[in-house]
């Protein structure tokens, strides 16, 4: 496009700017859409009409790791300088503050921040930092705890940091809590008592994500009335004798009786302890290194689920079909299953046995699984199985491997309902060098369902539950 064209596009025949000219609320619609303050503040050079419209934006979105240098501008004092000057000139409300400054900053610099927020009423507080000079406790700032218009709530501690929960009720408005790295911590209770506590404190709160936090105290007690998402997830991490005593959890108590969703990822206990969970309707559980007695009663209590996700390993250490009970789930439609280890294939049939009124079965495996080359899906009463609702299958790191490809082959001959099945390359330069090479091979297997989907993608993001 010409640029006389292209710069006279937003105006009018007689060169008005007709955006400028939009009514404030618009503008001010406009400029919400910008994901960071840096952003929305260069619109300020555009005309008069623009100079100040980015201090009615109710949101703050400041990330160091974003558009500067860091080594010279958080050194140098400039980001610090910024978002003082971002805060001075924000007189309304905020409905959003989020500042990410890893560890550049004492707590008393972030403590001023938060105050800044607090009184403008911030209704979402999202804050990644690590003080470079706070002592191995960290406690939350007292303006925070009793903020009463503070909905949201996220805490990243860069590098594991004690966070001593409040020992006065608070947080009357939250609704959403999410840490991240966090050690829990409080000097005044133990045996995991100081969470339930805090839980008790926020009467408001629906949704709970822990992400990679433990509690020096061994245990975790989660017990809350209103409390209906709980997501507890936890990264495999290499040995260190130093820290493994106090990242372990031992025990995790969960007695949430409207909790509807339920996510366990990674070791986040030893062993564990579910009651009250009648209200359940979604659970993923991909549990590792964890007592097996813990969960001998597991699915009794989540009876109600109507969505499982499942990794193979943990069905077949908690379920043994040649002398335990068939598991009773009365409510589950759909099921899923990640196969990760010879445990998955193993269980593959007779777990999905256990639902006669199943709905939609997802299986997923994951790359190298051994086992697989011996799992034949020639028995008609193996396939007829999981032919009856298995909606999905993606294999994960696929690497054109043969035994893949046998299953593959197989489901798509016998899978009546199946709707789609996903090939995700692990490796790009294989993908290009190989994928339209299996494609062809794989879009000339026989199939029973006349709508089923082929996709052959690279390392897709995984949705979570």
């Amino acid at each position: 496009m010409d640029k006389s064209k292209q710069a006279n596009a937003s105006e009018g025949e007689d060169g008005v700017d007709l955006i400028s000219n939009l009514p404030d609320h618009v503008l001010q619609l406009i400029l919400s859409g910008i994901p960071s303050t840096e952003e929305v503040i260069r619109t300020s050079v555009l005309s008069t009409r623009w100079r100040h419209l980015w201090t009615s934006i109710p949101s703050i979105d400041i990330d160091y790791t974003r558009g500067l240098d860091p080594d010279k501008e958080l050194e140098s004092n400039g980001f610090k300088e910024f978002v003082y000057w971002v805060l001075l000139n924000k007189t309304l409300d905020l409905d959003s503050f989020r500042l990410w400054c890893a560890d550049y900053y004492n707590m008393s610099t972030i403590r001023r921040w938060i105050h800044a927020a607090v009184v403008r009423k911030v209704k979402l507080l999202d804050l990644m930092f690590s003080p470079i000079d706070e002592p191995e406790d960290l406690e939350i700032p007292h303006c925070l705890v009793t903020c009463s218009c503070l909905e949201v709530l996220k805490l990243y501690l860069l590098g594991y940091h004690r966070l001593c929960l409040p020992k006065i009720p608070g947080f009357p408005a939250l609704r959403v809590l999410e840490l991240n790295d966090v050690v829990l911590s409080d000097i005044y209770r133990r045996k995991g008592d100081l969470v339930k506590y805090f839980l008790e404190s926020c009467p408001l709160l629906e949704d709970l994500s822990l992400l990679n936090c433990c509690t020096p105290s061994g245990s975790l007690v989660i017990a809350s009335p209103k409390l209906k998402n709980l997501r507890i997830e936890k990264q495999e991490m290499i040995p260190d004798p130093e820290v493994d005593d106090m990242l372990d959890c031992l025990g995790l108590e969960i007695s949430c009786p409207n909790l509807e969703l339920l996510k366990l990822v990674g070791p986040v206990s030893f062993s564990f302890s579910f009651r009250n969970l009648n209200s359940l309707k979604k659970s993923m559980i991909h549990c590792t290194d964890f007592s097996l007695e813990s969960f001998c009663d597991v699915f009794d209590e989540i009876s109600n689920v109507e969505y499982l996700s499942i990794s193979g390993c943990f069905v077949g250490q908690c379920y043994w079909p040649e002398k335990d009970e068939p598991v009773s789930l009365p409510n589950l439609k759909t099921l899923e299953i990640t196969v990760d280890d010879p445990y998955g294939v193993y269980m593959l049939i007779p777990f999905p046995k256990c639902f006669p009124d199943l709905e939609s079965l997802h299986l997923i495996f994951v790359k190298h699984v051994y086992g697989l080359n011996k799992w034949h899906l020639q028995e008609a009463e193996k396939i007829n199985i999981l032919a009856r609702c298995l909606k999905k299958v993606e294999f994960r790191e696929f690497d054109d491997e043969k035994p893949i490809l046998v299953v593959a082959r197989a489901l798509l001959e016998h899978g009546n309902e199946l709707e789609e099945m996903v090939f995700s390359w692990g490796d790009e330069a294989k993908f290009h060098e190989m994928s339209l090479e299996t494609m062809n091979q794989v879009s000339n297997f026989r199939k029973v369902s006349s709508t089923v989907k082929l996709r052959f993608v690279i390392n897709p993001s995984q949705a979570d539950l």
